[in-house]
């Protein structure tokens, strides 16, 4: 057996408690806050909320995910060596980055936007990093009960802010007030910030690791946000609307499987490699998986759609077999990534991820004109089957090459 008994039902135990809080934060986000807010909202505007939104988790994201999974990565040689540094100093080099930088692409990406809501945009960025990272302290004690907690009481963020949007018609709120809830228990649950502000030896292969990393995360989050970031300046905020409703059930697949992920990953940082039987056993219980929730979501979409955007349901829905296609072969390489992570050099993550990206842009310039929003997603569901080609084609020729 692989685990015995007692470890295979804590690891399945922490997988549903972690998916479950993220469950109910995601519901409660897409199929109610989402809604309503569209409801309160022209379709342009919307359809703009969606797209800064998309570039702040790109951001926040790629840089509090890519520091979070380095540390995960590297925390069995800190410990090994008994070493508290580091990393501290890179959160701390990646907060000013993102308030150095991300005003001016707002400027240039928004048409005549407020310093006022500039400012919200930054405060939702920095605090999407700071929570994306801290988390990491919950999940390197494998304490998945308090991150449950972390995800309800975001849930609960989402309901005040949402009560500030419903008087004051600012979106911001909605985030901001989730995010201080959020980091503000993390703080109290981890020690993370007491950790020393000061170089190590490690420092230098960590930071290689860290930009690696971020550089891989950037070009994986950007073929899951990048869609609407693009569609925004091509089609307009509506299309961004429509594309947005079509998706909503292939994201919340995509997104239901990060806690399985985290929990996978949180136990492999455990490990030196990835048996071989281990692999033969993930790729076809995955399969199986994402096969479900596609038909799934197909069945479903419809009928939910009519309730939750109505105004939107028939353009949505000649979307969605492809668009949940898109997402569920997407699902299915989020599942394998924390194996790959193991078995795959870094460097090469950055070629699987840029190769991926790269024929997405090519792909969607030459199909969104003459198809549209369906261009769009045959553009995504190319892009998606060429970095499940690399991913594979790459760890087969690393296990080939440990063989020899």
């Amino acid at each position: 057996m692989l685990l015995n008994s007692s470890k295979t039902k804590q690891i399945v135990f922490d997988m549903f408690i972690n998916l479950l809080g993220t469950g109910i934060s995601l519901v409660i986000l897409q199929l109610f806050i989402y809604p309503i807010a569209a409801q309160n909202i022209d379709a342009d505007s919307y359809g703009e909320m969606q797209s800064v939104m998309s570039l702040v988790y790109l951001v926040g994201g790629t840089l509090g995910g890519a520091l979070s999974t380095t540390r995960l990565v590297r925390e069995y040689e800190y410990q090994e060596k008994k070493i508290s540094a580091d990393f501290n100093l890179l959160f701390i080099f990646c907060f000013f980055i993102i308030i150095l930088f991300l005003p001016f692409f707002l400027y240039l990406y928004l048409e005549n936007v407020e310093p006022f809501s500039i400012f919200l945009i930054i405060v939702i960025a920095l605090l999407n990093y700071a929570v994306n990272y801290f988390n990491v302290g919950l999940r390197l004690n494998l304490d998945y009960k308090a991150i449950f907690i972390d995800k309800i009481l975001a849930s609960i963020g989402y309901g005040i802010g949402f009560v500030l949007f419903y008087y004051t018609l600012t979106w911001q709120y909605i985030f901001i007030c989730s995010g201080l809830i959020e980091i503000g228990y993390l703080l109290v649950k981890t020690n993370l910030a007491a950790e020393p502000y000061k170089k190590s030896i490690l420092f230098v292969s960590t930071a290689k690791s860290f930009g690696n990393l971020s550089i891989a995360n950037l070009l994986t989050k950007a073929l899951t946000y990048f869609d609407k970031l693009i569609l925004y300046p091509l089609l307009g905020g509506e299309a961004v609307s429509i594309y947005f409703a079509a998706n909503v059930f292939g994201k919340l697949m995509l997104q239901t499987m990060e806690p399985v992920t985290n929990v996978l990953l949180s136990y492999l940082s455990r490990k030196k490699r990835i048996s071989g039987s281990l692999w033969k056993t993930v790729i076809p219980i995955s399969i199986v998986i994402c096969f479900v929730l596609y038909v799934l979501c197909v069945l479903i979409s419809k009928p939910v759609l009519t309730i939750f955007y109505p105004q939107w349901v028939n353009e949505a829905y000649k979307l969605i077999p492809l668009a949940t296609l898109s997402l569920a072969i997407s699902s299915f390489i989020q599942i394998l990534y924390p194996f790959t992570l193991k078995a795959v050099e870094t460097s090469r993550q950055i070629v699987i991820n840029a190769g991926g990206l790269g024929i997405y842009i090519i792909s969607v310039i030459l199909l969104y004109r003459r198809a549209g929003l369906v261009g769009c997603c045959v553009a995504l569901l190319i892009s998606y089957i060429t970095k499940l080609i690399l991913m594979f084609y790459f760890c087969f020729k690393e296990k080939s090459g440990n063989e020899k």
